[in-house]
């Protein structure tokens, strides 16, 4: 069995890595957020409507 000390879960270069994938995806989703804020209805429901039919799945 092997321990797990927390200088080995909270290492420098592995909390870098924690706060860039944060921030990464922090921006991601604002900015998804953000352009899908404004962006027409018709056009959005429009995208999702053709990304339903290439994937198969049965919309209508």
């Amino acid at each position: 069995m092997r321990s797990i000390s927390v200088s080995d879960v909270l290492s420098p270069g592995k909390l870098k890595l924690r706060a860039l994938v944060f921030v990464l995806g922090a921006f991601f989703a604002v900015s998804t957020i953000y352009l899908v804020g404004l962006e027409p209805m018709v056009y959005l429901h429009d995208t999702f409507h053709d990304v339903r039919h290439s994937t198969g799945f049965p919309c209508h």
